[in-house]
């Protein structure tokens, strides 16, 4: 290449690095727009807003505890078609008839998902049920965790199978019967 070209190569390079950037910003807010169409699509099948402010996610866990503790009802004994089944009093929980040890926080998880279960259930929501003071909370990550160890825990127990289920952007479901994966 001759040093007579170089400026004229430069503005081309130049250019295609524009069309190219542009490109990819279009390519980016098709992914957003796509990732906002799933969750309207996921909200109209739950049957519940598409968003939810701070306040109203607080309000949400505090209107879902308090149902849950007014109706005075247990927790139920068989969940996802009977493979999944809970001893209240030991504070046990079993996989096709055998015993899992989990934790007692992850034992909480999974009591309010049992309590709401096919209903969405936020982190707020949850870290509401597991710290009752608000001076008390940790980081909201910490759900993340207990989420994450109780489904290794389920899915090591059951062969596989999926019981908690992510619905991005607001929180998990616990399905009482997922025809899917047969739990």
């Amino acid at each position: 290449m001759t040093t007579t070209n170089l400026p004229a190569r430069l503005v081309e390079i130049e250019s295609m690095l524009d069309r190219s950037r542009r490109r990819f910003e279009e390519g980016t807010k098709l992914v957003e727009e796509a990732h906002k169409l799933l969750a309207d699509v996921q909200q109209v099948i739950l049957g519940s807003p598409r968003s939810v402010s701070p306040e109203d996610s607080e309000e949400a866990a505090s209107r879902l505890l308090q149902s849950l503790k007014a109706s005075g009802s247990d927790m139920p004994e068989s969940l996802c078609g009977g493979r999944l089944s809970v001893d209240q009093v030991q504070r046990l929980i079993r996989i096709d008839g055998h015993p899992i040890g989990i934790t007692e926080m992850e034992y909480r998880v999974l009591e309010l998902l049992a309590f709401a279960r096919n209903n969405v259930v936020t982190r707020a929501m949850l870290l509401k049920h597991l710290y009752r003071r608000a001076d008390d909370q940790p980081q909201p990550k910490i759900i993340d965790v207990f989420i994450s160890k109780l489904r290794k825990k389920l899915r090591n127990a059951s062969g596989g199978a999926e019981f908690i289920e992510t619905i991005p952007q607001r929180g998990w479901i616990l399905r009482d019967i997922d025809e899917k994966s047969g739990a």
